[in-house]
């Protein structure tokens, strides 16, 4: 095992954001998905793998990341909508345009 690995940032258990810090030399970082300190203990040692797997299964990255899936469908719904509907302005305003200018 490498000496000198990186804490990544994480959240705790109250939701407060800890920025990643950078162990000393031969520590390691250590700790739980939701507390990590650098120590010299190998048996307590939380690999980066492990650090990001915490990250990637949280439940608020998990809503953050539906929240904006769910917020671009409702954007790009609402303009192909804006673009279909005769009683949308974009509508209008594209049916004006293709109708020849009269004299």
């Amino acid at each position: 095992v490498a000496g000198g690995e990186d804490c990544l940032w994480y959240v705790d258990k109250n939701g407060s954001w800890h920025p990643g810090f950078d162990c000393e030399f031969l520590t390691f970082c250590c700790g739980t998905c939701q507390q990590r300190y650098c120590c010299r203990d190998p048996l307590r040692l939380l690999t980066e793998r492990q650090q990001r797997h915490c990250l990637a299964f949280s439940p608020k990255t998990i809503a953050g990341i539906a929240s904006a899936v769910v917020l671009f469908i409702a954007i790009v719904t609402t303009i192909v909508c804006c673009f279909m509907c005769s009683c949308c302005y974009l509508y209008q305003r594209r049916q004006h345009l293709r109708t020849p200018l009269q004299g």
